[in-house]
């Protein structure tokens, strides 16, 4: 069964002020990346919600929000003026010696230029509670959407199966067909006393054998039924799923350069559009 790799989930421990906030999103990414941002943590506790994430979601950019339950107004702010100057003077160095001018906005956050007065008196053991909470409702919520997610793709992947068996169908002695319609063209422009029976014959049976599809419509119906085995995986697979993706479009592209016709054409865009619309889906699953 397919797991998005969006979610939501909020978490929260304690009272009043004593209380905390964990908020965490997850989007698609190929790899696991984690942000965090507010409270600020020491060393030994970051890495514990590291690597409480890390042993929890797979795949996927990570951001979560870490707060405190206080009044704004309470809260004793002061200007981090020793870190605005270094970073100050590091950016006006770049600017005289490469020439190059950088935002400081885009290097720091507020909480980089401010510092929150108050002791953080938030034990190891209630912020590791609050990010669990917050990651289950995060998988909570993915599992949801990878259920629809593999409904949808199960209906599209049962499409792409049926616009194969009628390129199937219509592939049947379309070998024969263009090699009676390459043999009468080159009869019409040849003169038949002056030509070589074997040599023509070799030329034909290249030229044929150049549009036969029969390889490809295999390799495609191996494809699909990969790709129908992956879906029911109870681990992530949308690595190899996305690799079938690529697969199959290459296929079938192959499928409707070589097959000449405009009926077989006809369905591969049919069957393009279905693949397109399966790949999209995918991006977003483990």
């Amino acid at each position: 069964m397919l797991t998005s790799m969006t979610g939501f989930g909020r978490g929260a421990v304690g009272d009043g002020e004593k209380g905390l906030n964990v908020m965490v999103r997850t989007y698609n990414a190929r790899f696991l990346e984690i942000k965090i941002r507010g409270l600020t943590l020491v060393p030994e506790i970051e890495a514990a919600v590291r690597d409480k994430i890390n042993k929890t979601l797979v795949r996927g950019t990570v951001h979560v929000t870490i707060e405190k339950n206080q009044d704004v107004k309470q809260v004793n702010v002061s200007f981090n003026r020793q870190r605005f100057e270094a970073v100050e003077n590091i950016l006006h160095e770049i600017q005289k010696d490469y020439g190059r001018s950088l935002d400081m906005s885009s290097l720091l956050s507020f909480d980089d230029l401010f510092v929150n007065g108050e002791k953080n008196d938030l034990d190891q053991t209630s912020i590791i509670d609050a990010v669990e909470n917050a990651l289950d409702q995060v998988q909570t919520m993915r599992a949801k959407e990878g259920e629809v997610i593999h409904d949808d793709t199960v209906q599209r992947v049962t499409l792409l199966a049926e616009q194969l068996s009628k390129i199937e169908g219509l592939s049947d002695g379309l070998v024969a067909k263009h090699k009676e319609k390459l043999h009468k063209r080159i009869s019409e422009l040849m003169d038949k006393a002056n030509m070589d029976e074997q040599r023509f014959a070799q030329e034909v049976a290249i030229l044929v054998d150049r549009s036969d599809i029969s390889e490809e419509l295999v390799r495609i119906r191996s494809h699909i039924d990969q790709f129908n085995t992956f879906l029911f995986m109870d681990e992530p697979t949308g690595k190899r799923l996305s690799f079938l993706l690529q697969e199959l479009g290459r296929e079938i592209n192959t499928v409707g350069s070589k097959s000449g016709t405009g009926d077989i054409i006809n369905i591969v865009v049919n069957f393009k559009n279905h693949l397109e619309k399966i790949r999209e889906q995918i991006q977003n699953v483990l």
